[in-house]
Formats: C-alpha cells, structure tokens, sequence
C-alpha cells in the first residue's frame, strides 16, 4: 500500500475514509423514475461478494475508513447474496467504522433481519424508505414491494438492537401528501429514532418526460403549496429519541475543505468527492467512479454555461470502463492512472471541467450541499430551524461562509 496521508486519510490526492458500494444492481421493485426501470438493460444484473469487498478494501485500508454507505441507484444492497458477510467483515475488522444503509425493506425473514440486528452497533445507521402507510399505497411508486414484510423487518430489527440508528424516509407524492402525518405516526410506532421528508427531483416541472399527456400534468407531483408549506420539506430529520447519528467524518471533511482552500477557492467546480462529502462509488460491476452521480447512463448531458456537451457512448467511464475495473486493477494503480489524474484536474478549469461533474459540483450546488449538511446538527440543537423560513435564513448565511473558505 503506498503511503497514506493520516491527517487527511488520502491516497494520491484521492479520500479513502468515506466509500460508498452498490453491492447489488439487483432489485425486487420496479419503481417507474428508478434508472433501472427507465433504462431497462443498461445495467448489468450483478452483485459483489465478499472477496471482490476484501480486494477493494484489505483490513489495513479498511482500518482507515470512517464511513461506508450502502446504498443502490442501481439496485438494493440487500438482496446481495454475501450482504451478511460482508458487514460482519466490516464491524469486526473496524468496529468503530458506520455503516449506513438504505433499502426498500421488502422480503427478507425474520431471521436475515435477526442476524443483521446481532451484527449492526450504535454508531450504524440503517434508512428505511416507505412512501405509503399500507400495502396499496406504499405501491403506487414502490411497485412490488411488500409492505407486510417491511413493517416486520423493521420491528424485528429495532426488537433485537435498540442501539442501531433507523430512519423512516419519504418522498412527498400527489398520492401521499395527506397523509404525512399518518406516515410519521405509523413510523413513530414502529420505534424508529428519525422520520424524513424527502422532496424528489423526478417530477415533470422539472422534466416534462413525466407529464401524462391524457392528463397534462405529472400525477406523482405534490402540490406546491404541500411543500413549501412542509416544515420537513429540505431532507431535515426529526428526532423521536435523543440517540445521535454518529456522524464521524465531519472532521476530516472539514480538515480537506482546509486543505483545497486555495486550490477551488476561485474554481468552477468544487468537487465533494475530492473532500469527502460524496463517497468513493464502486459499483456492483466493481467499476470505481469519483462518485455515484457520474455513474447514472443518460442521453446528452450539455454544460449550462459553455458551447460542450457530452454523450453517455463517449462518457469516460463508459469508453474506458475497463481502466477503473477493480476487478483487474489496483485501487492504487487506477488512481496513477492519466485517466484518473484528467479528471481531478479538470474540476480546477472551467474550460475543461468534466460536464458530469459540472451539473452537480458546480461550486454553488456544492456549497447549499454542505451548508445543508451543516445545518441538521444546528436543527438538534435549535428545534425553531425546522421551520421554512429560518432554515433558509440560516442556509444563505452558510453558503455564504462555505464559499468563502
């Protein structure tokens, strides 16, 4: 292994203490905005197992990192077959790393979610996502999933841990915005520590591909006034207990914003890969990217602000896929790779900056990220911030400090 910075835990310039693994592309839902369902066969149906995870993080590399998120845009980690084995690897080669994990909840027996309970701790988090309050309508977006065993991992998981940290999260839809308060009381009565509120991005005020053309409107959409009425409407969580999340990277991410002061100060692109907010991505394929939002196909992708675009055919981590298989190559090898080294260096120059990378690092996005990111530690502290108007005061004062740093 080559020398590692241990202030900053980085290797060639590139943080290793905070990953995040699609362990599975696969899925038992079909839910209609999911790249999966939209995109049918442009992922490869495959999972990790446990010796690829060992590959890509050895109990030295591992003993290092802070945090590892668990979390599909492909798939549910879940339904990885060595799911199981792998966390146990994680907690008993690094007890103090957190795990947090994402996942539709559906199908798994009482027994799967009795053995993940014995092996998840304190500092773990485990996200459940739940957009109805029964069967039918937790079906009307999470097509396929099974409400009855969700409800049973959930009581089996809290029964047998009540350390680990468990959160309800739903997306605000036209079909569900009535019934919020239901939501949250059924998720308070399951023993969950946190409820949140998420607002999706996948509507057709955003992209007109989703309006119905018999109706002329998109019929997932909320009503406007629900969310800007919506104390909860920015993602912030709403503490049942006073358990903490335990989030440990805070620190580091703080020391590396330190570090590339100068260097993004004044730069199009300040990359939350480079300092640690977003994680290190592998997919289930075991391909490396900066991060999981350059990994999603698209059609074209064009800059906002300048004559480029790009095409998902000639994206670069589809031509040379190859060159970031960690399957065939070292962690260290694919990040002395020029490939690699093109693409940092492009987040520094607005004529060369990587469009991928431009549509969500663009220095402004990147700054209400982690001021947003900044600010639920502020809300613990300060219940008053959970409504519109303060937090937003509070976020412009933020986002103006970070992009001052």
């Amino acid at each position: 292994m080559p020398e590692i910075n241990r202030d900053t835990l980085e290797i060639h310039g590139q943080q290793i203490f905070h990953w995040h693994l699609e362990l599975s592309s696969k899925c038992a839902l079909k839910c209609p905005r999911c790249p999966r369902t939209e995109r049918p066969g442009q992922y490869k149906v495959t999972e990790m197992n446990l010796n690829l995870v060992k590959k890509i993080l050895p109990p030295e590399r591992l003993s290092l990192a802070k945090k590892i998120l668990l979390s599909g845009g492909q798939g549910d980690a879940i339904y990885c077959n060595d799911f199981l084995k792998i966390i146990r690897y994680f907690k008993e080669t690094n007890p103090n790393i957190q795990l947090c994990i994402t996942t539709n909840g559906s199908y798994k027996k009482k027994d799967w979610w009795k053995e993940a309970a014995e092996i998840l701790q304190r500092n773990d988090i485990v996200i459940f996502s739940v957009d109805g309050w029964d069967q039918k309508s937790n079906e009307q977006y999470r097509v396929g999933s099974h409400f009855q065993s969700i409800m049973e991992g959930l009581k089996t998981l809290r029964q047998f841990n009540k350390k680990v940290y468990i959160v309800w999260s739903t997306i605000i839809f036209k079909f569900n915005q009535t019934h919020l308060n239901d939501i949250q009381n059924l998720a308070e009565t399951m023993g969950v520590d946190s409820f949140n509120l998420v607002q999706s991005r996948l509507f057709g005020s955003v992209n007109p591909n989703y309006i119905d053309p018999n109706l002329g409107y998109d019929p997932l959409e909320p009503d406007k006034e629900r969310i800007e009425t919506s104390n909860t409407n920015r993602g912030c969580y709403i503490n049942f207990t006073k358990r903490s999340s335990h989030h440990n990277i805070k620190p580091t991410i703080a020391q590396l914003m330190e570090k590339y002061r100068n260097t993004y100060q004044n730069s199009y692109i300040m990359p939350l890969c480079r300092i640690g907010e977003r994680g290190l991505y592998v997919d289930a394929e075991g391909i490396l990217y900066p991060c999981s939002w350059i990994s999603h196909p698209f059609d074209i992708q064009a800059s906002k602000t300048r004559n480029k675009t790009i095409s998902w055919e000639k994206s670069l981590f589809v031509e040379y896929k190859d060159s970031f298989n960690l399957n065939i190559h070292s962690l260290e090898d694919i990040l002395q790779n020029p490939l690699w080294k093109k693409l940092q260096c492009s987040w520094q120059e607005s004529k060369t900056a990587f469009v991928e990378c431009e549509k969500h690092c663009h220095q402004s996005n990147s700054a209400k990220k982690i001021a947003g990111l900044q600010l639920k530690s502020f809300i613990k502290k300060d219940p008053a911030l959970k409504t519109v108007d303060l937090y937003n005061k509070k976020l412009k004062e933020k986002v103006k400090e970070i992009k001052s740093f």
